[in-house]
């Protein structure tokens, strides 16, 4: 007749652990959200606002990631210098394009200013004005505008086309003025029309001057004849 045996002895609470950790695998971090995020924006961030996005992102992703709690750390600190850098393209590229925009609509205010005959310079000389800066229509008198006009409409004719010179349309001088150059097409041929702003004030693209042919405004000989007085000469005994 055979004895019943006794059961094993029970493995301790260590060998359980042991063998329980063993036997099931550990789960893989999670990518974070943020990180990804702000990777793929700042990628993206010649748009403008992605840059920003991007920017804000790769901080949170930073954020989530530290500590070893989420993956994408590497993710998170590469969207941060890419979304400066894509911002600052971007910020450069809406310069040029707004800058651009408003240099291309210079030749049609010109040819309105400038395409009138000399009857309508009164007309002209107001044209001017609108796109003259503030020191431009303070320092040049009414009277040496449309002395000039009328000199210029003398030499030249009407302007009947005026478009961007494509190999020179900006410059700067040393003194920091900028020079917008011009290729006008004058009933008596065509003349070069040279366009100067102040470098801060690029911005409004307001002119400072405005020269044809070697003539501008402020120049002599734009200036109004000023009226001679004869003193009375005395008579001799």
């Amino acid at each position: 007749m055979t004895q019943l045996q006794p059961p094993p002895f029970p493995p301790s609470s260590d060998q359980q652990d042991y063998y329980s950790a063993g036997q099931v695998p550990s789960a893989p971090l999670r990518w974070s959200a943020a990180a990804i995020g702000g990777f793929i924006l700042s990628l993206l961030g010649f748009l403008g606002v992605t840059a920003v996005l991007g920017l804000i992102f790769g901080i949170v992703g930073i954020i989530t990631t530290s500590g070893g709690r989420r993956r994408g750390m590497g993710l998170a600190i590469a969207a941060i210098p890419i979304s400066l850098v894509m911002g600052a393209l971007s910020v450069l590229l809406l310069s040029v394009l707004f800058i651009g925009t408003r240099a291309m609509a210079i030749p049609v205010k010109l040819q309105a200013a400038l395409g009138a005959g000399s009857a309508a310079v009164v007309d002209s000389a107001n044209a001017l004005r609108e796109i003259g800066s503030a020191a431009f229509n303070e320092e040049v008198s009414t009277e040496a505008l449309q002395a000039w006009i009328m000199q210029i409409n003398a030499k030249h004719g009407k302007l009947t086309s005026a478009s961007l010179d494509a190999d020179q349309m900006m410059s700067k001088a040393r003194d920091g003025s900028m020079y917008l150059n011009v290729n006008g097409k004058f009933v008596n041929g065509p003349a070069a029309i040279r366009l100067t702003f102040e470098e801060m004030d690029v911005w409004s693209l307001r002119i400072e001057d405005i020269e044809i042919g070697g003539s501008s405004p402020r120049g002599d000989a734009g200036k109004a004849p000023k009226s001679t007085k004869h003193e009375p000469t005395s008579a001799t005994p």
